[in-house]
């Protein structure tokens, strides 16, 4: 790290990496011979993996004459790579798994990377790049030395070698990690080979790729951690009907054939307690939507059901792109909530619909340009799949409830189909994508100047006209501190409300963010959410008398 510190680069970064808006990674290869980065544009639909000679870099100094200096000794032929680009009419779903070999040759580069962009589902590949000295670039003699202001420094791909392929994803965002055992040239990922529902560790060879092998048992989804000698894994693992374990494995192969790994179990770290007396799981279903593709959900049946009754019915939403709501994990700690629903006798339904991850770029990126357009109606058309296959949903009692995107969900519903909603409980909603975080907005939105008609139809601040009249529909909640959908959100959404003389209710907690923490907030918004629903819900269901507004 010494090599770099308060150094910067010999040449302006825009004249190196014209068109360059977003530093999304960074790092160093495994023999710090380079420095790496992945660079994004500003709409996001172009990628560069460039690498950084530590010689680019000269040290930061005020004085003009030792800055000139240090520009004059970069050696001759000094220059970035870019050893590899991706492009998409979608967006770059920016990932984390980089695995650079070390070099064998000068003029060569290999490493095994994850791309999306290809077949549209995210996918390993072994890349050999050609890192070619004196690339197409313009040098421009200047008083204070010869620097790099602009060039083409895009090397040639000598081999790009897919090792896994499929309509199934390797796992390569939010901080998932790849093992490479450069030994038996093998590499451990995680993938959703064997069902979109459950996270599975893989094993494939990156010299002969084919076969892939699964090395978790099937019936629960696991979240893996590989060894450093690639001799033993550690699982953490559930399924929606049993609370989390965490078992060791030890993995065994023969030197003929390395790809057959045995894994065998170790050791118990942690296991599982069991279910809680009053938990019921909820179950999984899927059908076969309009759009053309299968869409999945879970349902939390009432504990108190009855032949022929029907109960109010909550819909959690949340809808948005990199979450995955619905799969086959535990669900009792994170989502305790929607069994405290079940249990006072309402049905809780969740859908993931399109839009949300790990179903495929086509999937997720139905929201492109369009967003609260299209997820509306699959969650509506979930719910009619589930009214007709279970019986006890009434469907003249539905509310629907998020938090974040989800809160933005659910006040679209209550614009979009105030038929089918009778309540909406919106927490932190984005209500004016103009306003919200522009490198978030823009990759899914685009700039704002070419789709307005994008941003109109998607801001819901701009529809309270379409709201209800009738009072009582509608609660908003927000955090006055929020740091990730500012207050402003809610602000502008209530103000445009009165203007259209439309009913709402409010609930502000003045030191919370965007996640509620406090333990006394946390209680004030459950009692705050079963009062409303059962006030205007499901009044036949629950006294609230009882549960006391305890707000120490």
């Amino acid at each position: 790290l010494d090599v770099l510190e308060n150094k910067e680069l010999a040449a302006p970064f825009t004249s190196l990496f014209p068109g360059t808006e977003y530093i999304a990674r960074v790092g160093w290869t495994n023999d710090g011979k380079y420095g790496w980065a992945v660079l994004l544009d500003r709409s996001q639909r172009r990628l560069q993996l460039v690498l950084l000679p530590p010689a680019l870099f000269i040290p930061v100094t005020e004085d003009p004459a030792l800055r000139r200096e240090s520009r004059e000794a970069v050696p001759s032929g000094t220059q970035p790579y870019i050893i590899y680009e991706e492009t998409t009419d979608v967006w770059i779903n920016v990932h984390d798994i980089f695995y650079p070999f070390i070099q064998t040759r000068e003029d060569e580069f290999t490493f095994i990377w994850v791309n999306e962009c290809k077949t549209g589902f995210s996918h390993l590949y072994k890349i050999t790049s050609l890192l070619q000295p004196g690339l197409t670039s313009t040098c421009c003699k200047l008083t204070f030395g010869v620097l790099f202001v602009k060039g083409n420094f895009k090397c040639a791909i000598k081999s790009e070698l897919p090792l896994t392929s499929g309509e199934w994803e390797v796992l390569a965002r939010h901080g998932s990690k790849i093992w490479v055992n450069e030994a038996t040239k093998l590499v451990y990922f995680q993938g959703t080979r064997d069902t979109p529902l459950e996270h599975h560790l893989y094993v494939v060879s990156y010299e002969a790729p084919g076969a892939v092998s699964r090395l978790t048992k099937p019936g629960f989804s696991h979240s893996c951690s590989v060894s450093q000698n690639f001799d033993f894994f550690v699982s953490h693992y559930s399924n929606v009907s049993t609370p989390p374990c965490v078992h060791l494995y030890k993995l065994t192969s023969s030197e003929d054939d390395p790809l057959n790994i045995v894994p065998e179990f170790w050791a118990s770290m942690m296991e599982s307690p069991g279910c809680p007396r009053d938990y019921s799981p909820p179950e999984i279903f899927d059908f076969p939507a309009k759009s053309g593709f299968q869409l999945y959900g879970m349902v939390y049946k009432p504990h108190s059901m009855q032949p022929g009754k029907k109960h109010p019915t909550v819909l959690f939403v949340y809808g948005g792109p990199q979450v995955q709501l619905v799969n086959n994990s535990f669900k009792g700690m994170k989502y305790l909530r929607l069994n405290t629903l079940a249990s006072l006798g309402y049905a809780v339904v969740v859908i993931d619909g399109r839009g949300s991850c790990q179903r495929g770029l086509e999937f997720e990126g139905a929201l492109k340009n369009k967003m609260g357009q299209v997820e509306i109606e699959d969650q509506v058309e979930g719910l009619l799949h589930v009214a007709e296959k279970f019986h006890f949903v009434d469907l003249s009692r539905i509310a629907i409830h998020g938090w974040s995107y989800g809160g933005f969900l659910s006040l679209m519903g209550l614009i979009q189909r105030p038929n089918v909603f009778k309540l909406a409980i919106a927490g932190a909603p984005v209500t004016v994508w103009m306003a919200y975080d522009t490198g978030y907005t823009e990759r899914y939105m685009d700039v704002p100047e070419n789709n307005q008609q994008g941003y109109e139809e998607g801001s819901v601040a701009l529809h309270v006209d379409k709201l209800p009249s009738e009072p009582n529909r509608l609660l908003i909640l927000h955090g006055f501190l929020d740091e990730n959908v500012h207050f402003f959100h809610t602000n502008f959404l209530v103000s445009q409300i009165i203007r259209a003389g439309k009913p709402y209710q409010l609930q502000v907690y003045p030191n919370e963010r965007h996640s509620i923490r406090c333990p006394e907030s946390g209680e004030h918004y459950e009692i705050m959410l079963l009062h409303f629903l059962q006030q205007y819900l499901g009044k036949d269901i629950v006294s609230l008398k009882t549960m006391k507004w305890n707000c120490k």
